[in-house]
């Protein structure tokens, strides 16, 4: 019985030590080498606003940098092995769709290789 008395004083003391803590009145001081803040006070509690920090600059994509050559979707009929690279190991087989090309070209003996986007990055298949 002693040790649970003993829990709960110290409970309520740390409770009321930490409700001390938070009712001091905030300071309104803001950071230096930070964007400007705002502190406010309102009954015991305050808040902060600052300004988010930007990755990257606004607009990424500006006026006149838009795709003015697209590219011709390859129609497939068949269950059609892609490779990563022409001529090299078949990476896995596309079901019959429509997919993407790159617009990359490359001409060879037995047809055509066409790069085209799949689930796995960019791939080529062969245009016979």
């Amino acid at each position: 019985m002693k040790k649970i008395i003993t829990i709960a004083a110290a409970l309520g003391l740390m409770a009321s030590m930490g409700t001390a803590a938070f009712a001091d009145s905030a300071s309104t001081t803001s950071p230096t080498n930070s964007t400007p803040s705002t502190t406010t006070s309102a009954t015991g509690s305050s808040e902060t606003v600052a300004e988010p920090t930007k990755l990257v600059p606004e607009p990424i994509i500006s006026a006149g940098e838009e795709v003015t050559n697209p590219t011709v979707p390859l129609i497939l009929t068949v269950n059609t092995p892609f490779y990563f690279e022409p001529g090299g190991k078949v990476a896995s087989v596309l079901a019959p769709q429509v997919v993407d090309t790159t617009g990359n070209r490359v001409g060879s003996l037995l047809g055509e290789w066409v790069e085209v986007y799949t689930w796995l990055g960019t791939a080529w298949i062969l245009v016979k």
